[in-house]
């Protein structure tokens, strides 16, 4: 896998976050998610029973280390489509303890501009 910054990829994740659970108007097209996207996502949150506005990347210090099932909280993945698209599957956290939520999205780096685009919301 080539290198990227994973760094900005997290920073950007937690963006993503926020916009979601502040309804950023501009900042969700950014991550190219539609009104009705956006609705989707904020009912697979509801069904959860997680308190969306508790929701958070993993903490850092444990984001990119295998947890004892093997599972990296915070994995990126070169896509076969793109090799400058990395998936990124970010395990929520909720009050410093894991959640079954996991955000799946694309990272790229075109021409130096890092850019997150929202692909899932899934329940583990």
């Amino acid at each position: 896998m080539k290198l990227f910054n994973r760094d900005e990829a997290y920073k950007l994740t937690d963006d993503l976050l926020s916009a979601i659970k502040n309804r950023g108007q501009g900042t969700l097209e950014a991550f190219e998610i539609t009104p009705a996207i956006y609705d989707e996502i904020f009912e697979e949150l509801e069904r959860s029973g997680e308190i969306v506005a508790n929701l958070t990347p993993p903490p850092y210090s444990v984001a990119f280390k295998p947890d004892v099932t093997g599972r990296i909280p915070f994995a990126c993945y070169e896509t076969e489509a793109d090799t400058h698209t990395y998936r990124i599957a970010c395990q929520l956290w909720a009050g410093g303890i894991k959640t079954d939520l996991t955000l799946i999205a694309d990272y790229t780096e075109e021409q130096g501009t890092p850019a997150l685009a929202f692909r899932l919301l899934e329940t583990q």
